[in-house]
């Protein structure tokens, strides 16, 4: 690991650490608009800079873009080197593909030794944070960058991750949506499509998938989940975790923000699960603090009620916070009948 590297992740560290005292509302209208020129063309769609813009911004743009995306290449330039190591054996024609989602997964989930000028060091990988993991204690712990600096993250920052990774590599790999969870989907020639859960380390498959994670079968014939994303609907997913950001710090407001942030997801990304779920709650908290028996309140009711019926109709069903715990502990200790368990041979993991 170079000098400058270690300098960048110790500025990366100290920013996030940085306490800020003053909030500035119009900051999320700036990476708002960032965000839109990507989706509306006027910009080319960046991911790693969507998400980005959606952190820094919660952070009151306190760490600088360039340090974010050398920590990112310097994370590629460790896959690279599994890739060239000589360990991944993969017999098909898109090897370079196949050997770039094994190196991600190696990097994340396993211990990796690094020659440096100062000797060898070991890369741990990185956890899962059983104990927020759905940043309800702090916002921030659903972050790539806190997940740069802790190496600790959750099924939002781990996926995103990857995912930012393999784009460095020139690499397609793609997010996929599940109730109150993300994770990879991939594809090679050996096995075809398959899934990557992080939170483990391992490949379970849909038929896991849909048995244990509480997927209706209307939500998958109507597309809302166990779908791959597009680099577009990537981006659109950022700005619910903007808006999202945005709550946390001020709250609801008068809700135009967040409607805004969700109605422009949802243009990009018609069947947006998560949108569609933070625009009913902002409704509904809205209309719960307008005067009743208003026209302007019967009018709240009538839209939360239409968003509400659409969210139903397109196969939702919430998750209880108990079931999504035990289903995140039975990922780890599943029978492997359910499980690919050699998508890809390493010479030092068989």
């Amino acid at each position: 690991m170079s000098t400058k590297i270690i300098c960048l992740i110790l500025i990366l560290n100290l920013t996030i650490q940085f306490s800020y005292t003053q909030t500035n509302e119009s900051l999320y209208f700036t990476a708002f608009s960032k965000i839109d020129s990507m989706l509306t063309g006027k910009n080319s769609l960046c991911f790693k800079s969507a998400v980005f813009l959606s952190e820094n911004t919660y952070f009151d743009n306190h760490y600088r873009e360039t340090d974010f995306n050398d920590v990112l290449e310097y994370y590629a330039s460790i896959c690279r080197g599994i890739m060239q190591s000589g360990n991944i054996i993969y017999p098909e024609k898109d090897s370079s593909s196949a050997a770039a989602q094994c190196a991600v997964f190696m990097f994340i989930t396993d211990s990796i030794p690094i020659t440096t000028d100062k000797g060898v060091i070991i890369h741990t990988p990185f956890q899962y944070n059983f104990e927020d993991f759905a940043g309800q204690k702090e916002w921030s712990n659903m972050f790539v960058s806190t997940l740069m600096k802790t190496k600790v993250g959750n099924c939002h920052s781990l996926p995103y991750l990857y995912k930012m990774i393999m784009d460095e590599l020139g690499q397609k790999a793609y997010l996929s949506l599940a109730p109150n969870h993300i994770y990879i989907k991939a594809h090679n020639k050996r096995v075809g499509w398959y899934n990557i859960e992080l939170t483990c380390g391992d490949f379970p498959t849909d038929a896991w998938l849909m048995a244990s994670g509480y997927i209706h079968i209307d939500a998958l014939r109507n597309g809302i989940y166990m779908d791959t994303l597009t680099q577009e609907q990537s981006v659109a997913l950022c700005l619910v975790d903007l808006a999202q950001g945005y709550q946390t710090k001020f709250g609801v407001c008068d809700g135009s923000f967040i409607l805004k942030c969700c109605e422009t997801a949802l243009d990009h990304f018609p069947k947006c699960i998560n949108a569609m779920l933070l625009k009913a709650e902002t409704l509904t908290t809205l209309y719960k603090q307008s005067e009743k028996n208003t026209e302007q309140a019967q009018h709240m009711e009538a839209k939360m009620n239409e968003v509400y019926a659409k969210i139903h109709q397109l196969g939702y069903r919430k998750m209880p916070r108990d079931m999504y715990v035990n289903w995140l502990n039975s990922s780890a200790i599943e029978p492997t009948n359910y499980r690919m368990n050699s998508l890809i041979m390493n010479k030092n993991h068989k």
